[in-house]
């Protein structure tokens, strides 16, 4: 389980690290002195080290924790050496990078062998854990029931990921063909983030002290019927790309994943502003950063930072509730006796960046800056030029805020870990 635990924080520091010289790549003068391939391949890294194998392996901390299982090694070994291969690949430059969507990839074999390494462990952990689900799915207790649908949604994205890949067509067309591949299990994993969303604010509204209806965790049920459809028109041969299925995925984030987080989110604003604390605040940041990044995709229109800013507000509400929830979890696993309240406020610093950065994002791509684009020549307004500023601005406060986070946990868990060493070398000795 703590295994788990420090891959999500090793996970995440590399993706802050990556964040961080992919904002500075854009940010108005220092951009010059970048090499523009670098920030193509360190875009990817970002996503696929904190938004994917980051969140992955918080979710599967929380499986192990809630449901107190023990965690296996050869699993956490098989996730563990997938994330070096991606992260090394990305720091490095291996291979053409293809910012498609969901699964950013560099068309290496390093980054491919850990990709299979890294989803190989999260399919093995998730098929232990299908008999402790279906007794969840029965509980009465919202988190239990928010994670117990995780599991399940963890499995149907493995199951489509398995019938796409006789649809990827021609890898000639790589942008294309990885499209097809990635189209139907990407939004699948959008579902299990959201599930992951929703059993992060159900244990910060616990250790809040704020009341929860069950109603709450029961619509989380709907996560699981787009994602079935899903299945079923790959089933029937739809292509992945055509307007059947672009239609039916847009849906099934505004209906599917759209009407639970956003009921749950609203309830949380006005019952967390009362008890003022810092458990509170992060899941008022975190709510409000949910509802920005929502509303924002409503919003889209073409190919421009309004994307990334609407994608950036959802998984930033996710990240700020899961810095506040690890300092809960460092005290209660024995990693710190206390955590000084300065530090329990940091998520609400990240958070609060966020917020400057994704509006800054959505503002600055209504008036025309594209997405995925080096540098700063394609400006041509003053306002472009101010809001990928301020842009800038924000990432720099969420960045290193976020370097708090990573840094205070890494040394929380890496000391404990010393000590406990130390302490069973003397008891060997005595």
């Amino acid at each position: 389980m703590r295994g788990w635990f420090l891959l999500f924080v090793i996970s995440i520091g590399t993706g802050g690290a990556f964040a961080l010289m992919t904002a500075i790549a854009r940010t108005p003068f220092v951009s010059d002195h970048i090499e523009p391939s670098l920030f193509y391949h360190w875009l990817i890294g970002h996503v696929d080290t904190a938004l994917i194998i980051g969140l992955f392996s918080f979710l599967i901390f929380l499986w192990h924790k809630v449901f107190g299982r023990e965690a296996r090694g050869y699993e956490l070994f098989l996730a563990s050496a997938g994330f070096l291969m991606i992260a090394g690949s990305s720091a490095i430059g291996l291979g053409k990078p293809v910012h498609n969507n969901y699964l950013p990839t560099l068309l290496h074999p390093v980054f491919f062998i850990g990709v299979l390494l890294f989803l190989g462990g999260v399919l093995l952990t998730a098929l232990r854990f299908i008999p402790v689900s279906i007794g969840a799915l029965r509980d009465k207790e919202p988190v239990s029931f928010v994670l117990g649908v995780s599991v399940w949604l963890s499995l149907l994205l493995f199951i489509s990921g398995l019938l796409s890949l006789p649809y990827s067509g021609n890898m000639e067309e790589v942008y294309l063909s990885l499209e097809r591949t990635y189209w139907f299990p990407g939004h699948i994993h959008q579902f299990v983030n959201a599930s992951l969303l929703m059993a992060v604010w159900f244990l910060l509204v616990r250790i809040a002290g704020i009341e929860l209806p069950m109603i709450f965790a029961r619509l989380s049920l709907l996560f699981l019927f787009f994602p079935i459809v899903y299945i079923l028109v790959q089933f029937l041969g739809w292509d992945p790309l055509d307007q059947r299925s672009v239609r039916l995925t847009t849906y099934g984030y505004a209906l599917g994943i759209g009407i639970p987080t956003i009921i749950a989110s609203i309830y949380i604003i006005f019952n967390g502003w009362a008890k003022r604390n810092s458990y509170s605040a992060v899941l008022v940041v975190s709510s409000l950063l949910y509802l920005v990044g929502a509303m924002i995709g409503y919003l889209i229109a073409g190919s421009d930072l309004r994307i990334p800013a609407h994608y950036h507000g959802v998984i930033a509400s996710i990240l700020t509730g899961v810095m506040g929830l690890t300092y809960y979890f460092l005290k209660e696993l024995g990693f710190r006796r206390n955590v000084s309240s300065l530090v329990r406020w940091q998520p609400t610093l990240y958070g609060a960046g966020m917020i400057l950065f994704v509006i800054a994002l959505f503002w600055a791509g209504y008036f025309g800056a594209p997405r995925k684009t080096f540098g700063t020549a394609y400006i041509d307004s003053l306002k472009v030029y101010i809001f990928m500023g301020l842009m800038g601005v924000g990432s720099v406060v969420s960045v290193l805020s976020g370097a708090v986070f990573v840094l205070y946990s890494l040394i929380s868990v890496v000391r404990r870990n010393g000590y406990d060493q130390g302490t069973r070398e003397e008891e060997k000795e005595g």
